[in-house]
């Protein structure tokens, strides 16, 4: 039997390894670094009910494009459900609105880790997977920087995202949810990428 297990018993480790101090020390060509907090921006129209395709990560060190082969998308449905992938796991969970953004909580990911050094997935886990991550029983919290009809730019745990507006035919080149395989793999798939961001080249 798969062992299922909610996202907020590790999220505290999880969100440890993703702002440490100590990370500059972990292996990898570069340590994340953490964006100062920022301010909510503007709102132009509803970014509940669309699907969003990854385009960009960004940390203190720079920015990795994500280009649509990664499958990396995130969708907020109206019925309050976060749905998400990274291009390597299906991320699932809750959130509601707030009053800078969004809060996400129950969050569940399908258990493979990525154990690989590519700069782009890399960036692509490191960048929802900073969405979805809380400390301890507390929420995600999401800030939105801006939303019009062809992007989203969000921030959380000092790493900005942005996403542009996608069809639901972008979905489907993320990884598939099959039965009996959601389990919280934030902890492991922090592990494996925390440190190895690279900014792009452009």
């Amino acid at each position: 039997m798969p062992v299922i297990a909610g996202a907020a018993a590790v999220t505290a480790v999880a969100l440890g390894l993703l702002l440490r101090p100590t990370h500059r020390d972990l292996p990898g060509p570069r340590a994340v670094a953490s964006l100062p907090p920022a301010s909510p921006g503007v709102v132009e129209v509803g970014y509940v009910g669309t699907p969003w395709r990854l385009t960009t990560v960004t940390d203190g060190h720079g920015a990795v494009e994500i280009p649509a082969s990664t499958g990396a998308w995130l969708e907020l449905g109206r019925n309050a459900e976060f749905d998400a992938s990274d291009g390597v796991h299906r991320i699932s969970g809750k959130f509601r609105t707030t009053s800078v953004g969004f809060d996400v909580t129950d969050v569940f990911s399908t258990a493979n880790a990525y154990l690989g050094n590519d700069p782009i997935q890399v960036a692509a886990i490191t960048g929802l997977g900073a969405i979805g991550v809380g400390p301890g029983e507390q929420a995600g919290h999401v800030t939105i920087l801006s939303a019009d009809r062809e992007h989203l730019t969000v921030q959380a745990h000092g790493v900005r995202v942005t996403f542009s507006r996608a069809d639901r035919a972008d979905r489907a080149t993320g990884p598939s949810d099959p039965p009996g395989t959601w389990t919280d793999t934030f902890s492991t798939r922090t592990d494996a990428a925390i440190g190895q961001m690279e900014p792009s080249s452009s």
